[in-house]
């Protein structure tokens, strides 16, 4: 099964350029039986990647229909079987209408009346379809939606809009060698060179069903339902419930025995709800499931912290003791001084041997003009130290060789969790070439962070060993 889909993938990707996203969204929707929305200008292949979707089945039916707002229920769901009619009986005759097809594609669906509405959403979300008296099963595994603009604000509609999972922003081709190889080429003939059956299909959703969820992908949902909130997009519970079974199947079908948070990025096309909010939710399911794993930002934040409270630490020795006769108090450190004097602006200051009387040229003092105290060390080429105690120093050293540890086991864990990933984006085919390159990208934010936080520990180390001389 794995083999088979990537297979349909590439081919599928070779016939309908720029549609990666589309494509590999189509193939889940289909083995997970749920419903895509495309919603773009005409003429940008939607109703033909949907006919060649159904081509992947073995044996499936097709059903394609423009909806107006004039669409009569007979066109979509078979005319009334006249047959039936003259025993009293109301059905219709279905076959070869949407009630008999496996795949079907409905071009303009909010154009849709409400004489089709209610009958439509049963097949949608239940697979039923009441044709008169009869409840039948509806054999139906994915309906393909398009339209050109959003639905107005109807609660129908938004009904009939909720029961689309998969939602695509269809643009036309925009790099000029793709576009000369549709122009050129013959998409409308595509032939797989494998198809899936009704049993493979049915199979996976059998082994997908008990499929756990990694602890970290569990606490990036709840994460990412707290973010969504707080932005202000609301999302059903019975849509994260299919968000949920999505994940099993597309991890089931890589072969994986339970869902990592790689998975993630897939609910980019099942959570939106306006197209605006797309970028949003896609940057922050990126960000989720990257600090999903190795988290080192409260290791730089500890840093930091550390780094900052060494310099607060570090002081000026002043060359000599200064002292405050009013107070009787002795300084030798710069910043004690310095705190004394803003807090008793009218105390003066003297010098070992002296009665000279000085003050600071920062701080006011009393009225008297008084000679200046840092002018005065610098008339006796006296240097100022900035220094750290002793004892803080060996403390704040202690902690510096502690986060080199701590930060060569963070390294080799970054190492080892890259290679892992680059592994599972390896093997996700359901991801696009955009979507591992922008995953790695944000992962590789975790790399040039611990780069920082080496230099920044570096730093840290010098500055608790330095002794700078300073004149003033």
């Amino acid at each position: 099964m794995d083999s088979k889909l990537r297979r349909l993938s590439r081919e599928l990707n070779d016939s309908f350029k720029e549609r990666e996203d589309e494509i590999a969204g189509s193939l889940l929707a289909l083995i997970s039986k749920e419903h895509v929305l495309f919603i773009g200008p005409p003429g940008t292949a939607k109703s033909m990647l949907a006919k060649q979707m159904c081509n992947c089945i073995e044996g499936s039916s097709f059903f394609y229909y423009l909806l107006t707002r004039f669409t009569t229920p007979d066109e979509i769901f078979g005319p009334l079987s006249l047959t039936a009619l003259q025993s009293d009986i109301f059905c219709r005759n279905v076959e070869g209408y949407l009630p008999t097809a496996n795949v079907s594609f409905l071009d303009e669906i909010f154009k849709s009346n409400s004489s089709i509405l209610n009958s439509l959403l049963t097949i949608l979300n239940e697979r039923k379809y009441h044709n008169g008296s009869i409840i039948l099963d509806v054999p139906l595994y994915t309906v393909f939606g398009a339209s050109n603009e959003l639905p107005e604000e109807n609660e129908s509609l938004e009904a009939l809009y909720d029961r689309f999972l998969f939602r695509y922003h269809v643009r036309y081709i925009e790099d000029e060698l793709n576009f000369l190889e549709m122009i050129l080429g013959r998409s409308e003939t595509f032939i797989p060179s494998q198809k899936l059956t009704i049993e493979e299909l049915g199979g996976m959703q059998r082994d997908a069903a008990g499929l756990p969820l990694d602890d970290a992908v569990v606490e990036a949902i709840l994460a990412l339902r707290r973010e969504l909130h707080a932005a202000g997009i609301a999302v059903s519970d019975r849509r994260w419930k299919k968000l949920v079974q999505v994940l099993r199947i597309a991890s089931a079908a890589l072969g994986r025995q339970s869902v990592d948070r790689t998975m993630l990025i897939l609910l980019q096309h099942m959570i939106w709800k306006r197209p605006e909010e797309r970028a949003t939710i896609r940057k922050l399911l990126i960000e989720i499931a990257v600090s999903g794993g190795i988290d080192i930002e409260q290791r730089e934040r500890d840093l930091h912290d550390l780094h900052a409270s060494a310099a607060l630490l570090k002081d000026y020795v002043l060359p000599c003791t200064v002292t405050c006769p009013l107070c009787e108090l002795d300084f030798e450190r710069w910043k004690a001084l310095k705190g004394h004097a803003s807090n008793h602006p009218d105390h003066f200051y003297i010098l070992p041997g002296s009665e000279e009387e000085y003050q600071l040229s920062s701080v006011r003092t009393s009225p008297r003009i008084l000679p200046n105290l840092i002018d005065k060390f610098a008339s006796l080429g006296k240097p100022v130290k900035l220094t750290m105690p002793s004892p803080e120093r060996e403390l704040y050293l202690g902690d510096v060789e502690e986060f080199e540890e701590i930060l060569d086991l963070l390294q080799r864990d970054l190492d080892a969790e890259r290679t892992a990933l680059i592994r599972q984006l390896e093997d996700n085919f359901w991801l696009s070439g955009k979507d591992r390159e922008d995953m790695l990208y944000e992962y590789d934010v975790k790399t040039r962070g611990m780069i920082d936080m080496r230099k920044l520990l570096g730093e840290t180390r010098r500055l608790i060993l330095s002794e700078d001389l300073q004149t003033h």
